[in-house]
This record gives structure tokens, C-alpha cells and sequence, in this order.
């Protein structure tokens, strides 16, 4: 196993501890003193190569770093910077150094073009996440056709950028950006497409939901130990024990699921990752609703407030739930792998692929 590195979950949770994370919800900035904390211990630059300004590690250590900041209820840029935007401009030769970065995928409504003076990019990009705390954008460009993948690093305070805010449920900003012959930072041919950056985040999301799906759990299994009730604990009365039994085993289904994907990202052919990876966005998002329903359930009327915690970890499941693809859109993966690509159902549930020679 390579996922979770304890080692990183412990460090980030010594940080937390120290620095401290305010999770009324939704919030009202982001926690601008953790994430200062954890880039100067260089974590925010982790599953970045140091020979483009990072600080070494694999995908699974940033995946770690995510998952363990999520477990604290934390709002910080760490799949958008570190996981994804800092990643993929580092793939393209690009080093984002101190500043931070988000990401934005263009489609054909985006273009690069040569000005007189500079390149510039004009377009729309959509559901940005974190654009508030962020200095640049990088903003992978797919054109139509047989076009191949370019990316762009544009800074946030850049001349020709109009900005559309709005708020998630947690409490990040989630921004629509109109360049109009924005100048940009960097260019180049992409390596990354879109899919795989989907895919890549899609990874990331179902770590962070498991990794929230494990604090509710282990805030309602505290809390109805502590609660009582006509002279007993909660967790005495038969009902609730099979309410909490359900939670448990649907967290548990979504660590696994998680778990089991990280590790085959790390280690096995590119179809059986994207399986595993379908496969735990697929869990993390059909078990969102139920995992959350059962928590405020056994919390009754207190988990519905705004300064209760529970309120920052359930949220955040039904802020991600469709982000980077809904349990329908990667249940249609697998349903495609087996439909059009003709692979076993068989090998599928058990994250098992044979080659065209009948290898696994």
C-alpha cells in the first residue's frame, strides 16, 4: 500500500493543531494561516518534482495531503494547487514557485493567439475553484478537432479578465473567468489531456470525500456515546445502532474504494487505474446522501447549525459530490469498459485486465 503516507497525515495534523481551523459553515474565508503554514514546511509543493520547484513525493503523498487536510475540515486550495494546477504546469517545464495556483479547464470557447506584443488567451472558463486565493490560473486548452492539448499560465491580475463569483456550499469561491486578450505567463504543448486530468482529480475527490465520510463517522460515533437519553447513552438504543452500523459501512466502503485506487494510479496499467478510480468517484458520490442523512439523523436539530462542525464535513460531501463527474458519469465509464470495450464484468469488480494476448 502506498496510500496513506502516515508519516504527512501526521505532520498535517500537528500543524492543525497548532495553528487552528474555524469550521462554521459556510465559511467566511479560507483558512489563509494553515495553508501558509503547510507551504512553508514546502507540503503544498508535494508530487512535484524538485527539478521544476517542488518538493518531491508521488501523487499518493499529495493525495495524502489533501485527504488529511479534509479530515480536519479544512478550506484550502490543496487539490487545485498542489494535486492538479502545480502539477500539471510543472509537466509542461512550468515552475509556479511561491505563488498559488488553480486550475481551469478551456474548451472551445477558449483560445491562445499571438498579438503584437505577446501571447494572449480569449474565452470562458467555468468553475474555478479557490480563484479568490489564487495568483495565477493554469488553464488547460483542448481545441477542437485533432488539435493537440496546449497550457497556459495566466496571472489572476492580468489585464482583460472579468471575474463572475459566487460561493460552494462550504464556503469557497467558485468563479466563471472571461479573457479578453488576456496576456498570458507561459504557453506550451500540453502532455497532460483532459481526460487524464479529469481522471486525476476525480482521485483526488474521492480521497477528500472518504477522508470527510471518515470524520463524520467518528463524529457521530462520539457523539452519540456522549448524548443522553431518558437516562442512557444514544448508542444503547437498537435504532441507533443500526443507523450508525449503516454510516460506518458506507465510510468504510468509500476508504476502501479510495485506498484501492490511489494505489493501482501508482502501480497498474493505465485501464485497470481508471477502473479503480471510476469505481471510488462512483462510491464516494452515490454514498454521499445517505452517509450524511444518517449523521445529522443521530446528531438531531444541533448538527443543522452553523457553528456545529458536522455542518463542514457534510457539506463538503455534496459540494464534491459532482465535482469532476457524478456517480452517473463514472458508473458510464465502467458501464462503457464492459459495453463497448468488451471486458469482463468479472474483471471489472475485481480490478482485474487482460491484454489483447490474454495477460493480466
Amino acid at each position: 500500500m502506498t496510500y496513506p503516507n502516515n508519516e504527512i497525515t501526521e505532520v498535517v495534523d500537528a500543524i492543525v493543531d497548532r495553528v487552528g481551523i474555524d469550521t462554521t459553515t459556510p465559511a467566511a474565508v479560507p483558512d489563509r494561516d494553515l495553508w501558509a503554514a503547510l507551504a512553508e514546511a514546502g507540503f503544498t509543493a508535494i508530487g512535484i518534482p524538485e527539478n521544476v520547484g517542488g518538493s518531491g513525493g508521488s501523487m499518493a503523498d499529495a493525495v495524502t495531503l489533501a485527504a488529511a487536510a479534509s479530515a480536519h475540515g479544512a478550506l484550502t486550495p490543496v487539490i487545485e494547487h498542489t494535486v492538479l494546477a502545480g502539477w500539471l504546469a510543472a509537466s509542461a517545464g512550468f515552475d509556479v514557485e511561491s505563488a498559488i495556483a488553480t486550475i481551469a479547464v478551456g474548451d472551445s470557447r477558449c483560445a491562445l493567439s499571438d498579438s503584437s506584443e505577446a501571447m494572449v488567451i480569449d474565452g470562458l472558463v467555468t468553475g474555478v475553484v479557490h480563484a479568490d486565493m489564487a495568483d495565477v490560473v493554469v488553464v488547460l486548452v483542448e481545441p477542437a478537432g485533432s488539435g493537440s492539448p496546449q497550457l497556459a499560465v495566466v496571472s489572476t491580475s492580468a489585464q482583460g479578465i472579468t471575474v463572475d463569483e459566487r460561493t460552494d456550499l462550504i464556503g469557497a469561491t467558485v468563479a466563471d473567468l472571461t479573457f479578453d486578450s488576456t496576456p498570458v505567463l507561459f504557453q506550451a504543448p500540453s502532455p497532460i489531456g483532459i481526460d487524464e486530468l479529469q481522471t486525476r482529480a476525480a482521485l483526488a475527490y474521492s480521497a477528500v470525500m472518504a477522508a470527510s465520510a471518515g470524520a463524520i463517522r467518528d463524529r457521530t460515533i462520539r457523539y452519540v456515546n456522549e448524548r443522553t437519553q431518558f437516562g442512557r447513552p444514544l448508542s444503547k438504543f437498537q435504532a441507533v445502532q443500526h443507523r450508525l452500523a449503516w454510516l460506518a459501512a458506507l465510510t468504510a466502503l468509500c476508504e476502501i474504494a479510495a485506498t484501492a485506487a490511489v494505489d493501482a494510479s501508482q502501480s497498474s496499467s493505465t485501464e485497470a487505474a481508471q477502473t479503480a478510480i471510476a469505481a471510488a468517484k462512483t462510491v464516494a458520490s452515490s454514498s454521499a446522501r445517505e452517509i450524511t442523512a444518517a449523521a445529522h439523523q443521530l446528531h438531531g436539530a444541533i448538527g443543522f447549525t452553523a457553528e456545529h462542525p458536522l455542518g463542514r464535513f457534510t457539506t463538503s460531501l455534496w459540494t464534491w459530490r459532482d465535482r469532476y463527474g457524478s456517480e452517473q458519469d463514472w458508473a458510464a465509464v465502467l458501464a462503457a469498459q464492459i459495453l463497448d470495450d468488451g471486458t469482463d464484468v468479472w474483471d471489472v469488480i475485481v480490478g482485474e485486465h487482460t491484454d489483447a494476448g490474454g495477460n493480466a
